[in-house]
């Protein structure tokens, strides 16, 4: 019987997520925690204030990306998984 927990193993890149976090969105999203944060601890007193010109601007990249590493499965095969790969590769190939 084969082990299958040996034939492959968590992506090491993404954690086994399957995407790496954008870091332009987690520079905007502590850049407007901090603003909240700012606001929340000094009471203001003028309620005038344009919060549209404060915030930063969104980035219009997507929030994550699928990883390369593990083409967003979030693991990868280990040298016995690739090995069988291999021999199952070679007996579905008819050519042979």
């Amino acid at each position: 019987m084969i082990d299958l927990n040996v034939l492959d193993k968590q992506c090491s890149r993404c954690s086994g997520l399957g995407r790496i976090e954008n870091p332009h969105w987690f520079q905007f999203w502590t850049k407007l925690e901090g603003l909240k944060n700012s606001f929340r601890i000094s009471e203001i007193e003028d309620r005038s204030i344009n919060f549209e010109k404060i915030t930063p601007d969104q980035p219009t990249e997507p929030m994550s990306f699928v990883c390369k590493e593990c083409h967003g499965r979030g693991k990868v095969l280990t040298s016995e998984g690739k090995q069988l790969i291999e021999f199952i590769r070679f007996w579905m190939n008819p050519n042979y």
